[in-house]
């Protein structure tokens, strides 16, 4: 049953035109809160288009590809970060069929969306979230598959210290600077808690290899002491009430100094890192970034054997290519996991001589 006007007075005395009927699959019976049935007539017409432009296509039916953004985004509940990338995809190409969409379209947002930039940011950036809306539709029979390559990117490089520099890194702030002017006890008192913040930082993106901006989110209320876990917010994946182990070193140093409420690290903001962090590797002459950290930590757990399943979840990764790149094919570690398959020839193997 179409969509009909329905008289004042007709319906349980209503004073204005009601609009009723089904359409799109939907029943509708609503008040167009007016006496003029032009009003009313418009009021209908624009209810239809509306209903109309909602409902889930039929298979086959030609949409747009800001239709097919608000389809996907209702089936899949993308993080903050993805509902920023598809939002500007809708505005590069929402008004474009998607059983027209080619390849070259694509890249032709890529490039006018972000002119200059590396590859892999325009993949991250267009690429993949316009390829994820396209399967979503094919699967849906609302469009033809479209095989969507990337841009070429570099192979990923693991930036890692080694473990000497990274104790090296945290020792450097376990002094107090000297200055030149004497200072209250209670100044000194909040800088030497300071400094001991920064050590614990420190250890913190080491040990438990989260990202800067994750890290400077942490509250005291998320860590239990006894259970030894600590409860946090995985920003890049949007995951939320991730619990994970402390660290024997990092539950010492909060063991030592118990976190309060409110914020564990006083610095809101990386670049606040930063301004204390630059300095101090600089003078201790070691290349160092926050991020490195995590770098370290995946490739030391590599050094120590351990699987792929084990890295991902250490470094919460979603996707093995990330943690693949922390099973280097170092020499050394080649070499134990030849010697783990024992011998061939029934012998010991020669032991080289001392030079």
């Amino acid at each position: 049953m179409p969509l009909h006007l329905v008289p004042p007075g007709d319906r349980k005395g209503n004073r204005y035109y009601y609009v009723r009927g089904e359409i799109a699959g939907r029943s509708v019976e609503v008040s167009a809160k007016t006496t003029d049935k032009a009003a009313a007539e418009r009021f209908k017409a624009a209810l239809e288009l509306r209903l109309l432009e909602d409902r889930v296509p039929e298979p086959g039916e030609e949409i747009t590809f800001a239709k097919a953004v608000d389809l996907y985004t209702a089936f899949r509940s993308p993080s903050k970060a993805d509902l920023k990338r598809l939002d500007r995809l809708k505005r590069a190409l929402g008004q474009k069929m998607i059983g027209a969409l080619r390849q070259a379209d694509l890249i032709e947002a890529a490039n006018t969306l972000h002119p200059g930039r590396a590859a892999a940011t325009r993949n991250r950036e267009v690429m993949r979230p316009a390829a994820a809306v396209l399967h979503y539709c094919a699967r849906n029979g609302f469009c033809g598959w479209l095989r969507i390559e990337l841009f070429k990117e570099p192979r990923a490089k693991t930036r890692a210290v080694s473990r000497e520099a990274a104790t090296a890194i945290i020792s450097g702030v376990s002094e107090m600077p000297t200055y030149q002017r004497a200072r209250s006890a209670k100044w000194m008192a909040a800088a030497e808690a300071k400094q001991r913040k920064k050590q614990l930082l420190l250890l913190w993106l080491f040990r438990q290899g989260p990202r800067i901006s994750d890290a400077l989110k942490i509250q005291g209320e998320n860590i239990d002491m006894a259970r030894r876990t600590v409860t946090r917010r995985i920003g890049k994946t949007d995951e939320h009430d991730v619990v994970e182990p402390l660290h024997d070193e990092v539950w010492e140093l909060l063991a030592n100094d118990p976190p309060g409420a409110g914020w564990l690290f006083p610095w809101r903001t990386k670049s606040g890192v930063y301004k204390w962090l630059r300095p101090l590797a600089k003078g201790l002459d070691i290349a160092f970034t926050p991020h490195m950290a995590r770098h370290s930590l995946g490739k030391w757990l590599n050094e120590e054997g351990a699987s792929l399943r084990e890295i991902m979840d250490t470094l919460h990764h979603t996707d093995p290519k990330s943690s693949i790149r922390y099973q280097s094919t170092d020499i050394e570690v080649i070499r134990q996991t030849g010697k783990r398959l024992g011998n061939l020839l029934g012998r010991e193997p020669r032991k080289r001589r001392k030079s």
